[in-house]
Formats: structure tokens, sequence, C-alpha cells
């Protein structure tokens, strides 16, 4: 697990940055395709926040799920499996950072998120065309 804080920054300043990065995105962030589902994960930095930022809107994901101790350092590290209602995992992966945004097919999920063994369940609802947006957090260990 690693944790750390982020500092706060003015919501115009990141948009800003996020629209002028939004060329590199490719280059920096990939994102993953498998079947019917596409997700990047990352947002351990500024720089990479921002690209995460310009990728949640031009790229069409439809989920961006954080996660974070309940103190607020965000944690990385996460394993991550998302399961669609009829029991099959969609999507099984470790996380780069504490941002994960994804594009699924629009339905309810299970979404299981675990850090050092310790497991979160989240029932979602994913809408096609919205983005849906949840946060995952753990008391400090």
């Amino acid at each position: 697990m690693k944790a750390w804080k982020t500092p706060g920054r003015a919501a115009a300043l990141l948009l800003a940055g996020a629209l002028s990065m939004l060329p590199a995105v490719a280059q920096d962030e990939e994102v993953q395709t498998a079947g019917n589902v596409s997700w990047v994960s990352g947002g351990t930095g500024e720089e990479s926040r921002e690209r995460l930022a310009a990728l949640g809107t031009g790229f069409g994901f439809n989920l961006k799920v954080t996660f974070a101790l309940a103190g607020g350092d965000y944690l990385s590290a996460v394993e991550v499996r998302i399961v669609d209602r009829a029991g099959k995992v969609v999507l099984q992966t470790t996380t780069e950072g504490p941002i994960l945004l994804a594009r699924l097919p629009a339905g309810s999920y299970d979404f299981f998120a675990s850090v050092d063994g310790r497991e979160q369940k989240q029932r979602l609802t994913v809408t096609a065309g919205k983005m849906g947006v949840t946060v995952f957090r753990w008391p400090a260990p």
C-alpha cells in the first residue's frame, strides 16, 4: 500500500492544465482494453491527475473511482475486480495510482477493491454517456 497527501489546487488551474495536456495523454497514461471494457489508472502526481482529467472528458469513460484512507491519504496498488450481474469478472487489475477510470457497458456491477487484504465492495450502476464517481475509503491500518 502506498499513501500520500495531495496539495489543494484551484479547480480552474486543474482544468486549464488538463486541457493543455490533452495531446500528450495517449503517450503517458496507457488506456487498456479487454473485451468491451477499457480502463486506465494513475494520478500519482499533479501532471498524472491532469492527464487523467483530460482522459475522463475526451475518451468516453463513464466511471471514476478514487481510493484513499479515511484520513485523506490517497492509495495506489489497489487490487480491483468488477463483476457484472451475471457473475462474470469484466475487469481485474491493480491500480497504478489512486484514480481508476473505466468505460463499461451500461448496467449494474459489484466493484471489489482490496488493500493489504482488506476488501471492500460497492454495488455500482453505470449509465451510458454519464460519468459516475465513487470513492473507496479504508481506515488507517
